[in-house]
């Protein structure tokens, strides 16, 4: 069990996929410091990171009520902090094993990964081009309606609402066509006997699935179960 008392040095040894975790809150994963202390010098949920990192190991975390707890701009900075560090860092260091790959090993099928992870990486800039344009401007916007009831915030999220709903409807649909395509890249084999610029791109690339599947299942489910749940407590979702 993961405590807010260890340091990301001894976490990360426990599982280093947490160093994707750390690395997006800007904390070093070689630190002997204790987390909790990090935390509180940078402003950050502690017990919010502890259960992120929790889930690694048991995805079904973020599936039950752990989260239901945690506030929704919380969630939403862990979102937000995700998006940038998945398209600014870890998508192109995959995008670079797969290039070395083309470039340095003649695999047939070469090619052909290099077109479905284009494919790839353009769903999910569009997935998350959208999120950051809508949904997440419209939850920051309903949460201080929330606490100020100002008529701004009312009119901005009557004009918005339908279609944050509809983008929540459709949200899982679209994160499961994004899942199917990781899952086609990352279970091909390859017959070598060493490591491969290929076999090192399907490493990263089943870590990130990992990674993605917690980010989605916060998104899906406790991050819309929430925002739903407020609309209706202000008597916006039928409005």
């Amino acid at each position: 069990m993961i405590s807010k008392l260890l340091s990301p040095k001894t976490i990360t040894e426990y599982d280093r996929a947490i160093t994707h975790l750390f690395l997006r809150y800007d904390i070093d994963s070689e630190s002997n410091n204790n987390l909790e202390d990090i935390c509180k010098k940078n402003n950050i949920n502690t017990n919010l990171l502890v259960d992120l990192a929790e889930c690694y190991n048991n995805i079904n975390l973020a599936k039950n009520k752990t989260f239901e707890s945690y506030q929704i701009l919380d969630l939403i900075d862990y979102l937000e902090k995700s998006h940038s560090y998945y398209l600014n860092k870890r998508i192109p260091e995959i995008e670079q094993s797969l290039d070395k790959s083309f470039l340095h090993e003649k695999h047939s099928f070469n090619l052909l990964f290099i077109k479905f992870f284009k494919e790839y990486k353009k769903d999910i800039v569009i997935h998350f081009k959208n999120e950051e344009q809508n949904l997440f401007p419209f939850c920051k916007v309903l949460v201080n309606y929330s606490k100020t009831n100002s008529q701004e915030n009312l009119i901005y999220l009557l004009e918005n609402k339908n279609n944050v709903l509809n983008q929540l409807k459709n949200h899982q649909k679209n994160s499961e066509e994004i899942n199917n395509l990781q899952r086609l890249l990352i279970n091909y084999k390859v017959d070598s006997k060493k490591l491969s610029f290929f076999e090192v791109f399907l490493n990263q690339m089943s870590i990130f699935q990992k990674d993605l599947n917690i980010h989605a299942e916060i998104e899906d489910h406790v991050l819309t179960n929430k925002v739903l749940n407020l609309m209706e407590e202000l008597d916006l979702k039928d409005v």
